[in-house]
């Protein structure tokens, strides 16, 4: 004698289903989220990256500075270095070094309200320009300070320079410094 059991299954089915479904979203929503993370972080590697190439041509215009003054034989250290906080940058009749640097309320490049640096129209140079049509959201700001004795007999031997960029981002505040020493090796 056989017995037939009849199981309703229309209850499972339901709780497969909303299962189902659940699993979907997640991994929906998780996919979703990743790639909008990824986005974001690409505009701030973006900018970051800009941020380092600006501190790094900070320096390099101090470099430059100190290199063509080293070439002339009625200079002498620190070759142009004066201590200071300066905006430095290329225009079109070449380097441009000894802007003095404005500040409202602190000394750091977050301060420095004349810092600001302009975009030109096809976005491939950054430049100081008091008349700017196309701001960046960059500040640059290089301080010469006298660096530490190297322990000689030499009061005034090394320059320290620090190259500072400041930029905001949806809200938060992000800076990039480049520090490098400069000696009187002559």
């Amino acid at each position: 004698m056989e017995k037939l059991i009849f199981i309703n299954k229309k209850g499972q089915s339901l709780i497969e289903s909303v299962v189902a479904i659940s699993i979907v979203v997640i991994a929906v929503v998780g996919i979703m989220s990743v790639g909008l993370t990824s986005m974001s972080l690409g505009g701030q590697s973006e900018e970051r990256v800009v941020a380092i190439n600006l501190a790094r041509e900070g320096i390099e215009i101090v470099s430059a500075t100190r290199n063509s003054n080293l070439l002339d034989p009625e200079q002498s250290w620190p070759y142009g270095l004066t201590i200071g906080s300066y905006r430095v940058g290329f225009d079109l009749a070449g380097l441009v070094m000894g802007a003095d640097a404005e500040f409202d309320g602190g000394t750091t490049v977050e301060y420095c309200t004349n810092c600001r640096l302009c975009q030109d129209a096809a976005a491939e140079y950054y430049y100081h320009n008091d008349s700017c049509s196309t701001w960046s959201p960059f500040y640059r700001l290089v301080v010469i300070s006298a660096g530490d004795d190297l322990g000689g007999n030499c009061d005034d031997c090394e320059k320290k320079i620090i190259s500072s960029v400041y930029w905001e981002e949806r809200g938060k505040a992000h800076t990039i410094s480049f520090e490098t020493r400069f000696t009187d090796w002559r």
